[in-house]
């Protein structure tokens, strides 16, 4: 490991851009901390410029390269430059992570869809259009305490925040199989709840 008085972004002699970033996810990889400041400062401006273009936000952005430097520090150790230089790696993780953004937002669409297609088929009320959409947020959310806790949670993991059913089952350390039940059996209960007001 470096020490951490020295700069780890500074090339040794005769030293190209290349190996220095090598060299520094091989740092990242033994968990040096400036050398993942290093690293963020040579490749944090390219990989924003990449993941801006996919998702065309900027709060989106600044926090897919977030999770991307996460990950990046998780991931270090299996970094393979026979495969390709370290920038390239990181912007694969980078892409991959604004991939999973834009999936995570549609299925947040898709949620909200689902729960407002439901409250639709319930007989309307003689109010203004904020008031009924207040009433039926609400009913949405009285029906939901109502469920048990395990089915509530993995809704509002995968509805409310927009993981994925493995992801749920990876958050709440539980069997992916019983995820997608929990999933299934607090959809039906909340439909049928829905139904009975």
């Amino acid at each position: 490991m470096l020490p951490e008085r020295l700069d780890p972004a500074l090339p040794s002699i005769g030293e190209d851009s290349g190996a220095l970033d090598k060299r520094l996810l091989a740092e990242v990889a033994a968990k040096n901390e400036v050398a993942l400041t290093q690293l963020y400062r040579r490749f944090s401006a390219p990989l924003f410029s990449i993941v801006y273009h996919i998702l065309g936000d900027q709060r989106d952005t600044e926090d897919t390269i977030q999770e991307t430097f996460v990950q990046i520090w998780k991931r270090a150790a299996a970094y393979d430059p026979n495969r390709g230089n370290a920038l390239s790696w990181a912007v694969m993780i980078a892409r991959n992570k604004a991939i999973d953004r834009i999936r995570s937002r549609q299925r947040q669409s898709r949620a909200q869809n689902v729960l407002t297609e439901e409250c639709a088929h319930q007989p309307p009320l003689a109010a203004p259009a904020n008031a009924e959409r207040n009433d039926e947020r609400a009913r949405v959310q009285f029906a939901l305490a109502r469920l048990p806790e395990d089915q509530r949670q993995a809704l509002e993991l995968a509805f409310f925040r927009g993981l994925t059913q493995l992801e749920v089952s990876t958050e709440l350390n539980t069997p992916l199989g019983t995820i997608k039940a929990r999933i299934r059996r607090g959809l039906l209960s909340l439909r049928d709840f829905l139904k009975r007001q």
